[in-house]
């Protein structure tokens, strides 16, 4: 009987100690980056030919290549909103073209892996601007109901459902409106998320002796 006791206690103990470890999971950042870096975070130089991170995968017309824009090419720097240390502009590379390019809607898209996170913990938070209008943020092809109001002002946003396991695709969808002087296309995107991690194989371990544990007592008792 005082075996037996004992068994029981262990039992509790290993279980409470999975419990705990698992309680304990700890939330790590996201590998995501903001437009116009390069691989370690820092913004790439006006002129920059493509953007590491970002590509221009849907668009009315002229070229897919990106390009990056700094207050040191001057306009559209001014109105749009000056550097910072953390980001950079993004465009088409339409050389000669600046103030005019197509109408119609534009798709910049950049990718996050949830590999060995946990998706239902995951959450995004930012800020975008964009030129003419934001329409939406997808992630993995579905709306967030994300929309940002221009290039004068950062609009801020909150991602925190939708992701799933693995590679996630997030879209930024950009409105150009009609052609003429002045009325270049951009996307300008700060971003950072968090989520939390898979348990560690010492918790599965743990959680598993306990049931073993668990299932001889049954046993002795039957």
């Amino acid at each position: 009987m005082v075996r037996l006791g004992r068994t029981v206690l262990i039992v509790c103990a290993l279980l409470a100690l999975a419990v705990s470890a698992q309680a304990s999971t700890l939330s790590f950042p996201i590998t995501i980056f903001n437009t116009g870096v390069d691989a370690s975070g820092s913004p790439l130089p006006d002129g920059a030919i493509g953007d590491p991170h970002y590509s221009l995968v849907s668009l009315p017309g002229g070229t897919n290549t990106l390009v990056v824009r700094t207050s040191a090419g001057g306009f559209p720097i001014g109105p749009w909103i000056g550097d910072d240390s953390a980001s950079a502009w993004i465009r088409p590379n339409n050389i000669g073209n600046l103030s005019t390019d197509p109408e119609g809607d534009y798709d910049f898209q950049t990718t996050l892996d949830l590999s060995g996170l946990i998706p239902s913990t995951a959450v995004l938070i930012g800020q975008w601007a964009t030129d003419n209008e934001g329409l939406n943020i997808l992630l993995n092809g579905n709306s967030t109901g994300n929309t940002a109001v221009g290039f004068t002002r950062w609009s801020s946003f909150t991602i925190d459902s939708g992701f799933v396991a693995g590679v996630n695709t997030l879209d930024f969808l950009v409105h150009n409106d009609s052609g003429g002087y002045g009325n270049p296309v951009g996307l300008r995107v700060e971003i950072s998320g968090t989520a939390d991690s898979t348990p560690e194989p010492a918790t599965l371990m743990l959680i598993g002796a306990g049931l073993v544990a668990l299932g001889m007592v049954r046993r002795r008792k039957a």
